[in-house]
């Protein structure tokens, strides 16, 4: 029987067959460990990129929702008034879940006629007295979220569908009493609603002032020591967890204001002027801090100072990773 080997010289011989030397394989991994220095700060800005673009669809689908809201009953939602969750010391819900109770159904309001048999927790918001807000008293059911909303007296469809993903409870936040879903991006970080309560006046600002917009109904996150899937503190780096009070109110006010009316010499003149929208989302973005000192905004962590001149740019907003989405017109 004939094998496949050759005949040479009277003995056999195969192909010779020859390893790799330590020499080589030293280089070839140099050589892939310099691709990957190459290709992961790409791939990294490409994720990035698409959470981003996930980001911004899933906050065009709460505004889209929040625009038909508006065009029915001529307000945008929100179950409790804006100034009565500003008023609410420890606020049980954030702006944005004060939002999603009016497009989705979950709360009931003590002016509905269904509010005396309506099951659920009582919430009081506001404050009494002759020198109070007023208040209101809602009743929360959460497993009736996305069952429709009662509005006026009337139940309703649905306003907003969200993805499993998109809507669930974000850990860390300040003053939640009861478990509520939250509009969450694509790192699993809340997204911040501040409705406006009113036509004129300054942009932000105190109670007593009756501003357009409140920072409190954000606090919730803007409080956070460990928020969301990311666990990020916002005491430490955001400009809204730092600082005084009146700071924190003047950079909201800028980062609504319509950059059409330029720079200003004081970040209090912020308070001033015409706002984009009716109504502004916030995500914190890939770090998770919303409008963060360290690495982000105009300035760096150790130059940045609510009175630094950069801070009063016409744009800052567009300085920061986070993604900001102005509704209303």
């Amino acid at each position: 029987m004939r094998t496949n080997s050759w005949i040479i010289g009277g003995r056999h011989s195969r192909l010779a067959r020859r390893g790799f030397t330590l020499v080589e394989l030293l280089v070839a991994v140099a050589i892939i460990l310099v691709l990957v220095g190459i290709l992961l700060p790409a791939l990294g800005k490409v994720s990035t990129k698409a959470r981003v673009t996930s980001t911004q669809a899933t906050m065009n689908e709460f505004a889209k929702a929040c625009d038909t809201f508006q065009q029915q009953f001529g307000y945008y939602p929100g179950i409790v008034p804006e100034h009565l969750l500003a008023a609410t010391v420890n606020c049980p819900i954030s702006g944005t879940e004060n939002a999603l109770l009016h497009l989705m159904g979950g709360a009931v309001r003590e002016d509905d006629p269904a509010y005396a048999t309506a099951a659920g927790t009582e919430f009081t918001f506001g404050t009494s007295g002759s020198t109070g807000t007023g208040q209101v008293k809602i009743k929360i059911n959460p497993i009736d979220i996305g069952s429709g909303p009662r509005v006026e007296g009337k139940k309703y469809d649905s306003f907003f569908a969200p993805k499993d993903h998109q809507l669930k409870p974000a850990v860390g936040q300040v003053g939640e009493t009861i478990v509520l879903p939250d509009l969450l991006d694509a790192w699993g970080q809340p997204i911040a609603l501040v409705r406006s309560a009113r036509q004129g006046g300054l942009l932000s600002g105190t109670l007593a002032e009756k501003p357009q917009f409140y920072l409190e109904p954000a606090q919730a996150y803007f409080n956070s020591t460990a928020l969301g899937e990311l666990g990020a503190d916002q005491t430490q780096t955001s400009v809204f967890g730092m600082g005084s009070g009146t700071d924190q109110r003047n950079y909201l006010a800028q980062l609504i204001r319509h950059p059409a009316f330029g720079a200003f010499a004081s970040l209090t003149d912020a308070r001033a002027g015409t706002p984009r929208g009716r109504y502004v989302l916030f995500s914190p973005g890939s770090d998770g801090i919303f409008f963060s000192k360290t690495n982000d905004g105009p300035t760096g962590a150790t130059a940045f100072a609510y009175t630094n001149t950069l801070v009063a740019k016409p744009d800052v907003v567009t300085t920061y990773n986070d993604v900001v989405v102005y509704g209303g017109g």
